[in-house]
């Protein structure tokens, strides 16, 4: 496990951006794992500033929202349309979404990852209750992509996507097992939200309570953090 202590939350955000960038260009087909949610907004913002070359590179989603029409506004489809695919100019055919309509969904994704050789880098954020993807606590390291049912803490903090609307109770998200499968993980976490779960994610391991502890057994996992999401941590790097 590798940690980047950030002087800002711009310089961690520009670590994240450094990290996908140097690998795309030493591998332009490179497969890439996308994340969503606020955490996430700033780094395609800098990849888009920085005008990344991504017409070779391919893209899996983490997770998607069940229940939802197609093109709903809060879906991740469209989130990673709006912040990432339109403003490079990159083809909706470079990524897989989770297939939330398949009664077999699940298995499918999982297929379709393997064909593909599977993900170069799998972007993460981390939730406060420590969820990876839409992995929340109980989740088993063994799990793959499957219908999860989210709790009411993750739903609460996702209604104001929804406004009046009411959001879905379901979702489609790859497993932690499926995330461990990338070659590479980079989690980005920002703000003092974050400050207590990271201190909890380096001071416990394999702890089901907190799903995000389960990625520390990956040989490549990269931590990235701002002094917000590091003020509860001492570290010395």
């Amino acid at each position: 496990m590798r940690i980047i202590l950030s002087e800002s939350t711009a310089e961690a955000v520009s670590a994240v951006t450094t990290i996908l960038m140097d690998k795309i260009q030493a591998e332009p087909s490179s497969v890439i794992g996308l994340a969503t949610g606020r955490t996430m907004e700033p780094v395609y913002a800098d990849l888009v500033k920085k005008e990344a070359n991504l017409k070779k590179t391919f893209f899996f989603m983490l997770d998607e929202y069940m229940g939802l029409p197609e093109n709903h506004p809060s879906s991740f489809k469209q989130y990673i349309k709006d912040h990432l695919l339109n403003p490079l100019m990159l083809d909706e055919s470079q990524v897989a979404f989770p297939p939330v309509t398949l009664s077999n969904g699940g298995e499918h994704y999982e297929r379709i990852l393997t064909e593909a050789g599977g993900v170069d880098i799998q972007l993460l954020g981390i939730g406060q209750n420590g969820h990876i993807g839409f992995n929340e606590p109980g989740s088993t390291k063994e799990s793959r992509t499957r219908v999860v049912r989210l709790t009411e803490e993750t739903r609460q903090a996702n209604q104001s996507h929804f406004g009046m609307e009411e959001m879905p109770r379901e979702a489609l998200s790859m497993g932690i097992s499926t995330i461990l499968s990338a070659k590479s993980l980079v989690m980005l976490a920002t703000g003092k939200s974050k400050a207590e779960t990271i201190k909890y994610l380096l001071n416990h391991h394999d702890d089901p309570t907190c799903p995000a502890t389960f990625l520390k057994s990956h040989p490549h996992f990269v931590l990235v953090l701002d002094p917000d999401a590091a003020s509860k941590i001492n570290l010395k790097i």
